[in-house]
This record gives C-alpha cells, structure tokens and sequence, in this order.
C-alpha cells in the first residue's frame, strides 16, 4: 500500500507540474495567467515578481517526492511519509493543476474554492506530520519542512489575493482600508502562528508575498497606505521571525552539527 502512496505522490506532483507548464505556455490555448490577474487587479495585488517563488517550491516539491519515494524499490518500515502524506499531497497536488485551468477560464468563483481547498489540504498536512513541532535531522527540514512550508506560506498570500479578484469579478473592490485591515489581521494570525507551531519557513514565503503586495501598491496613488501597511506588516513578521530563531537557535541541527564539529576539531 505504501508503494501506491509513493507513486501517488509523484504522479500527482507531476500533474500539478504539466498542467503549470500547459497554461503558462499558453499550449491549451488559454489566456496567460497574468491578463487575467490584471484583468482583476486590487489592492491586494503584489507585484509580478512574485510569482518567480513557484520555480523555487517546485523544485523543493520534486526534492519531497523525491524523498518520500527513497524506498520505492526496497522498501523500509521505517519511511511512513508516504502513507502520512498521501492523501493531503495528492489532493493539494491536483488542486494546483486544476486551479491553473480553472483561474484562466475566468471561474475565479471556482478559483477560489479549489486554492482554499489546496491551502487547507496543506495546514493539515503540516499538523498531521508534526512539521516543526520536534527536532529532526537536517535531511527531513530540507527534504520534508521546507518543501512543505514554503508550499503552504505562498498559497495563503495567494489564497488571499484571489478572493480579492474574485471579489472585484464581482463587482465587489477592495478599497484600501479593507486591504489594510485584511494584511494587519492576516500578520496576526500569521504572529500567533508562529508562536503556537514554529513555522518560520510559512512566514518567510508570506513575507515575501506581503512585500510584493507592498511593492505594487506603493506605485498606486490610491493605494499608497496599503503599500505602506504591507512594508510594515512585513518589516514585523521579519523580526518575529529572527527573534524566534534567534530564540530557538539550540535546536537548529546545522547550528548544533558545526558546533560539535568545532568541538571534535
């Protein structure tokens, strides 16, 4: 059963991976994802650059099933990853692929509902591995963690980005003041987060997230505040983020392996 999970895993990413590449090569004849993120541009918007973070995750993505899969051919009791992940992986995977189709349809309605999904499929997934709730080696926080938390921070800026275009699909704008109050209480969730289960790496992806936003609006007469607010947002997030590693540097395994290193030397 395991090995099904395992090949699940990969299949899954792959689909995520093809689909990604099917649209933003515009191959199925569909807009690009952009004219229809500018089509619905907010308040909450970031900056295109953005986006570049998915090259990033991906290949992390392709390290975690890469992973998960080590035992594939001679398998190990001992690698219960992919029995643990498969179910929430799998689905996460293929509601990324769909919301790539789904989102330059126009169906931002139908966006929405499949990114809340993906994002959600993640957080549990994030609690039902206990990521960053123990003091693992160094290969399972690059293999497992980052992959995994960076993947869940993106979609959670995302995820909020999204029901702001589908909102102004509507009819329905974001003005600035409600951009404001929706990044000030997302940097709160985001604070008590952190505090509760350690997530540094979710933090840093929404970071980079936020000051995209701030990045876009900065340059937007209207929105001048909203821009503000995420540079402050993000400036906080920053610290807390440094603080709490900071904090809790003893439990770093690559500061405890070179600290032992300097010790044997």
């Amino acid at each position: 059963m395991k090995r099904l999970w395992q090949i699940g895993n990969i299949l899954a990413l792959v689909f995520a991976l093809v689909m990604n590449f099917l649209v933003a090569a515009q191959i199925l004849n569909v807009p690009a994802i952009n004219e229809i993120s500018d089509k619905y541009a907010t308040a909450l918007t970031p900056a295109t650059y953005a986006f570049s973070i998915w090259s990033l995750i991906y290949v992390l993505l392709v390290v975690f099933v890469v992973y998960q899969a080590r035992d594939l051919l001679r398998q190990k009791a001992e690698n219960v990853l992919p029995q643990m992940a498969g179910p929430l992986f799998i689905i996460a995977s293929i509601c990324n692929g769909l919301w790539t189709y789904v989102f330059v349809q126009d169906q931002t309605g139908l966006s929405v509902g499949i990114l809340l999904l993906l994002t959600t499929s993640l957080y549990v997934l994030l609690w039902r591995l206990k990521i960053a709730m123990d003091n693992p080696p160094a290969k399972v926080i690059i293999c497992v963690w980052w992959p995994l938390m960076l993947y869940t921070g993106w979609v959670t800026v995302a995820s909020v980005v999204n029901i702001a275009s589908w909102l102004a699909s509507v009819g329905v704008y974001v003005s600035a003041v409600a951009a404001n109050i929706v990044l000030v209480g997302l940097g709160l969730v985001l604070a008590v987060l952190l505090i509760k289960r350690n997530i540094r790496e979710v933090l840093v992806a929404c970071i980079w997230g936020i000051v995209a936003i701030g990045v876009q609006q900065i340059q937007t007469p209207s929105a001048v505040s909203t821009g503000m607010t995420a540079f402050i947002v993000a400036g906080v997030l920053l610290v807390f983020v440094a603080v709490h590693a900071y904090r809790n540097r003893h439990l770093n395994p690559f500061f405890t392996t070179m600290k032992s290193t300097q010790r044997s030397n």
